[in-house]
């Protein structure tokens, strides 16, 4: 095994605020609603807001403008969108801050990206709320409290534990038992489109992508579906609908595994084509699963990390945009995060060469061979990460605490 110990670029990279403001430009292509408002959203490596802003905007508006203030340092990604009567109704995609021109950027709003399976809301507290739609009510997510919501007859909802939720315009009031009332407003969604589906048999594939569906059937030629056949439906019910064409298929928010790999994927997958179901299958990139919110490494190769010298070691990893990163006992490290057939891939490990005790460092550089050996992995109900090297489990984590 050959490692090589740099001085990581990781420790330079995040972006210094600018002292000069850019200017944001969002088109899209139908007239505005009445009371409708805009908002633009600075997000992390994790996908958490940095800093949001809200526009309102004049009813038959097409267009609309941001300045920004200096820009957060830990900022890596920008997105916006169109809110109406309290829903997300056309969504840009997320743009990376490094690509945007120097004097400005524009952003395009298209109903098919504002796709998600229940509506988010971003609440007064810093938490975010799920909120599922059903026949007679609503179930919300919060990470306070969890429950169904009857609707009342005055449009607000109800749980019998007290917990109660009212939209009135583009905010809601939520009240949780035991709390003050805060007020929540509508939040972007994480892009779904676009994903792969796979049979679970292997024995069909669709790419989706907002323009077109690709069908791969065997011993049939790949049949690509336009934009103008594909019709998206989601009511944000936890499952989200495409039609177009002999294609029908469903997505919905459960892990799923294809045979013979030693990856999870984030939706299951029905679909029918031609009014013959082709069985189940799973979509979504596995590793869209590990990233987000760090993780805090609880084991490696089967042993609990407990204290060395007195120190208790906080071993972290972190995946986006195709990397990982993280820290050891010692030293940051830097690396590459790629899923290949069928299998996960952690490769290209670098680290910095910080001075450090030879049992931490025997520690740290353990779990970086556990990193280098890792095939796939599994994420328990209680939402363990469990890193494995085929069927053997070499790594243990728990998502870092807010």
């Amino acid at each position: 095994m050959c490692r090589v110990l740099a001085a990581l670029a990781l420790a330079l990279a995040p972006q210094i605020a600018g002292a000069q403001a850019d200017a944001v430009r969002l088109v899209w292509d139908r007239a505005a609603a009445s009371q409708a408002e805009t908002v633009l959203v600075l997000r992390d490596v994790e996908g958490a807001a940095l800093m949001t802003l809200r526009n309102p905007v004049a009813t038959g508006a097409q267009a609309d403008s941001f300045t920004l203030p200096p820009i957060p340092r830990a900022a890596t990604d920008v997105q916006a969108g169109l809110i109406e009567a309290g829903r997300v109704v056309l969504q840009s995609p997320l743009l990376p801050l490094a690509d945007r021109a120097v004097a400005g950027f524009e952003l395009g709003l298209r109903a098919s990206l504002a796709v998600g399976f229940q509506d988010l809301w971003a609440c007064d507290d810093g938490q975010e709320v799920q909120v599922t739609h059903r026949s007679d009510g609503i179930y919300l997510r919060h990470p306070a409290a969890e429950a169904a919501l009857a609707r009342q007859d005055d449009g607000g909802y109800l749980s019998q534990t007290g917990l109660a939720f009212r939209r009135e315009g583009n905010s809601a009031a939520l009240a949780l038992p035991d709390m003050a009332p805060i007020t929540c407003q509508p939040a972007l969604f994480r892009p779904v489109l676009p994903l792969t589906a796979e049979a679970q048999d292997a024995s069909w594939a669709v790419a989706l992508t907002p323009e077109e569906a690709l069908i791969t059937l065997p011993g049939l030629a790949a049949e690509a579906l336009a934009t103008s056949g594909l019709i998206v439906t989601a009511r944000r019910d936890g499952e989200i609908a495409l039609r177009g064409g002999p294609l029908q298929i469903a997505f919905a928010q459960a892990h799923c595994r294809i045979d013979g790999r030693d990856l999870l994927h984030p939706l299951a997958v029905r679909l029918v084509l031609q009014g013959i179901t082709r069985a189940e299958g799973c979509a979504g990139a596995p590793l869209s699963l590990l990233e987000g919110k760090s993780w805090k490494v609880s084991s490696i190769f089967g042993l609990p990390l407990i204290a060395v010298e007195g120190k208790s070691p906080e071993i972290t990893l972190q995946i986006a945009e195709g990397q990982i990163s993280g820290r050891g006992t010692c030293n940051r490290y830097l690396g590459t995060a790629r899923t290949d057939a069928g299998q996960l891939r952690f490769a290209d490990l670098g680290t910095t060469r910080i001075a450090c005790p030879q049992s931490l460092q025997n520690l740290e550089l353990r779990y970086l061979d556990a990193l280098e050996v890792a095939t796939g992995f599994d994420i328990s109900r209680n939402g363990m990460l469990i890193l494995r090297a085929g069927p053997i489990p070499v790594l243990t984590a728990q998502r870092r605490a807010p």
